[in-house]
């Protein structure tokens, strides 16, 4: 039993990874979202018209959800949504009735521009201070570590590319 008097430890580096981590998400995550809503998107809105914009072909919802860490309750409220904006068309597939494909329309795509200008430039303004070179070697060092606990391919497989530690594997 501790003593509870007793200072705790301080964070090993480990913890301290996770509270910069952390820290930056939240100082990321501010920005996204309010230039997101600056074109009346949520993040999540946001996210799913981005991922569409990329795969000119559609993706099918479970694609969606599992490449945005999305619930397929939450998507579907945000599929609805969308929809009924005329920023998406949920289509039949032929070769699968029961299945449906969710393309961008145009609409949609000039959208997702728009936003995706807004939410990058306020991005770069907020990383501005930052040395370029500090900002590529944690970009490096975070795909690396997200490669090795599993987790990077869909960051780049909704962008249609493939995670370097992925490509031995396909």
């Amino acid at each position: 039993m501790f003593d509870p008097i007793e200072v705790p430890p301080p964070p090993g580096p480990v913890v301290e990874f996770a509270q910069h981590v952390g820290r930056l998400h939240s100082l990321l995550d501010r920005v996204v979202v309010s230039a997101a809503g600056s074109c009346h998107l949520s993040r999540a809105e946001f996210d799913v018209l981005v991922a569409l914009a990329a795969q000119s072909d559609g993706l099918r919802p479970r694609q969606l959800s599992e490449g945005l860490l999305l619930t397929t309750g939450g998507l579907s409220n945000i599929l609805r949504r969308l929809q009924r904006e005329g920023y998406i068309e949920r289509q039949c597939e032929p070769s699968d009735r029961r299945g449906r494909m969710i393309r961008i329309t145009a609409a949609g795509m000039a959208l997702a521009r728009e936003a995706t200008f807004r939410v990058n430039a306020s991005i770069e303004r907020l990383l501005a201070p930052i040395d370029r070179m500090h900002l590529d070697q944690a970009n490096a060092h975070l795909h690396l570590m997200l490669s090795d606990l599993g987790e990077d391919g869909p960051v780049h497989r909704l962008q249609g590319k493939v995670c370097p530690a992925q490509q031995g594997k396909q």
